[in-house]
């Protein structure tokens, strides 16, 4: 908005330069004009009736402005109008909406009015006065111009403050939340996600808040709450992340927690359960009763200073403690007392689920989680049977495995979970789609999509498979080394399927990592991270493994085993 008033700005100075090198003649024009400002009344906002109308605005038309020169005609809807609405008279802090240019009018549903006097700071479930004005401007140095201050009585629905809901890309509810006991605006809590995850979080009153947008170039880690937002994403890394969002400050962080360790009467590392957001440590008890542990690690901070860079990431410590009969999280750790059930097989779990009421608990048997592979078998692509080949995990929450498969079968593929298990993962005999079934046999074995090397995805989450392109990969080009995002390309070895080479020499940082692109297209790509992989579709911020400036390098990647390798 600010572009198109400097915009307006300059077209009506040329108009009146225009004038007046046309007669000598100084044109002026009668400025914004202050609109006069009504409403429907007061309001009692009904939490029953939400998407109900319950407040309009009106005001008089101020689009039209004049010269004192009637040759000279000025464009309709130059005046930008802004409704501010404030708790006081002074309007020292307003809550602004920017109006429709010609437009006269607005109205407002109960639940958009209760969000917006809440933001305002109107107290729940009694009348307080509202105060709305209109201002006026014509450009940013002209001084603004401010209608009829309008009052009325408004009367909100209490809100619950105290929990922020994550939402997913799409906005959906994903049921998990961040608490704010205080209902102060600082939401806090543990989330279990995947690398690059993208969400938005909205408050009990409706505001959503996500990255700052096109007004601040998507500067990771301050937020905004205005309608050029972006979803927030996190770094890379996938796990445990302590998060805090802070919508007065306007800004966010992500602190990752890579590791656990317990000490004291039960020692050990803990294992992390992202979708149960959960800490467990199977251990030994030699007899029932108490025990006392402390438990610690060293986590990553990541904020509006650091961004999602790996390398610039804050070593933090973290810590467990407890405090009043709660389990507290900072930087020190104390002492935490437990009760041992049995003596036998036991689980030790902190469960961080619930924003508002984490827990530490011992629990009978083994509560180990199932670790996830990274690799997915697959046999029979080029008439061999010897598990050397496989797809490797890229998304962790519907497991996903992608990798480039060189196609050359007589009898077609099928996927194994795990090394030496010939239990076939194949197609699906039940339906036509490219579903997936366990247990299969070989006459439901997938047929090649042709000869040559392919993309092939599969998700044993989704139970069904596809291929990342139609054409098989005919060219592989390298980008963003050294922050430069021309494409150069790579150089296929013979008589090795998947692996290409090209010299690159390293003048400065690779800060957002590099891509490997297939067949000349961004929509297909390959990217580097900080394991020395290659994931389809995602990529580290960062260097690349052994990247240092000043250095010619021999990059290799290989597209089947998703490995990446910078040699001298």
């Amino acid at each position: 908005m600010k572009q198109i008033k400097y915009i307006i700005a300059s077209l009506f100075a040329v108009m009146l330069f225009t004038a007046c090198n046309k007669d000598g003649d100084t044109v002026t024009t009668s400025g914004a004009q202050p609109v006069v400002l009504s409403g429907s009344g007061d309001v009692v906002i009904n939490k029953d009736y939400a998407t109900g109308l319950a407040l309009t605005l009106n005001w008089t038309d101020n689009s039209h402005l004049t010269t004192n020169d009637e040759r000279v005609q000025t464009p309709i809807g130059t005046t930008v109008n802004t409704l501010q609405f404030a708790n006081t008279s002074s309007f020292d802090t307003p809550i602004e909406i920017l109006t429709e240019a010609g437009t006269t009018s607005m109205q407002f549903t109960a639940e958009y009015l209760n969000s917006l006097v809440g933001r305002v700071g109107l107290e729940s479930d009694v009348a307080s006065t509202l105060y709305i004005r209109m201002r006026s401007v014509l450009a940013n140095n002209v001084e603004p111009q401010y209608s009829n201050v309008y009052q009325i009585q408004v009367t909100p629905y209490s809100i619950d403050m105290t929990i922020g809901f994550v939402l997913d890309a799409s906005r959906a509810d994903t049921g998990n939340t961040l608490a704010s006991p205080n209902s102060d605006g600082v939401y806090s809590g543990f989330l279990g996600v995947g690398g690059w995850y993208n969400w938005w979080l909205q408050e009990g009153n409706g505001v959503l808040w996500g990255n700052i947008g096109d007004d601040g170039g998507g500067k990771p880690f301050v937020i905004s709450s205005n309608d050029q937002h972006w979803n927030f994403w996190y770094p890379g890394q996938s796990g445990c992340y302590y998060t805090v969002v802070n919508t007065i400050r306007q800004e966010w962080s992500a602190l990752f927690i890579p590791s656990l360790t317990v000490s004291g009467d039960i020692t050990g590392e803990m294992t992390y359960d992202r979708k149960a957001n959960k800490w467990t440590l199977a251990c030994q008890a030699s007899q029932a009763g108490t025990a006392t542990i402390q438990i610690a690690g060293t986590g990553k901070l990541y904020n509006s200073q650091t961004g999602t860079d790996d390398a610039t990431a804050i070593d933090t410590p973290v810590a467990f403690g407890y405090e009043n009969g709660e389990l507290t999280f900072g930087e020190t750790a104390s002492n935490i007392t437990v009760n041992i059930p049995s003596a036998g097989d036991v689980t030790l779990s902190i469960d961080l689920s619930n924003p508002k009421e984490w827990k530490c608990e011992v629990t009978e048997g083994s509560d180990t989680p199932t670790e996830i592979p990274q690799i997915l078998y697959i046999l029979g692509n080029d008439d061999t049977w010897n598990f050397d080949q496989y797809l490797t995990l890229y998304d962790e929450d519907n497991l996903c495995y992608a990798a480039a498969v060189n196609f050359n079968c007589s009898w077609g593929y099928y996927f194994s979970q795990a090394k030496d298990d010939w239990t076939h993962v194949n197609q699906d005999p039940s339906t036509s789609e490219w579903k997936l079934i366990i247990g299969g046999t070989d006459d439901n074995n997938i047929q090649a999509p042709g000869k040559g090397l392919y993309v092939t995805i599969a998700s044993l989450g989704w139970m069904s498979y596809w291929y990342g392109m139609a054409d098989p990969i005919t060219q592989v080009s390298y980008t963003g080394f050294n922050d430069d995002w021309n494409l150069t390309d790579m150089t296929a070895v013979e008589g090795q399927p998947g692996v290409y080479t090209a010299q690159v020499t390293a003048t400065g940082d690779t800060p957002w990592g590099a891509q490997i692109l297939l067949n000349g297209s961004w929509d297909y790509w390959f990217g580097t991270c900080s394991d020395g992989s290659l994931r389809w579709t995602k990529k580290n911020d960062g260097n690349p493994v052994g990247w240092e400036s000043g250095k010619t390098y021999t990059l290799t990647v290989d597209l089947c085993k998703c490995t990446y390798s910078l040699t001298e």
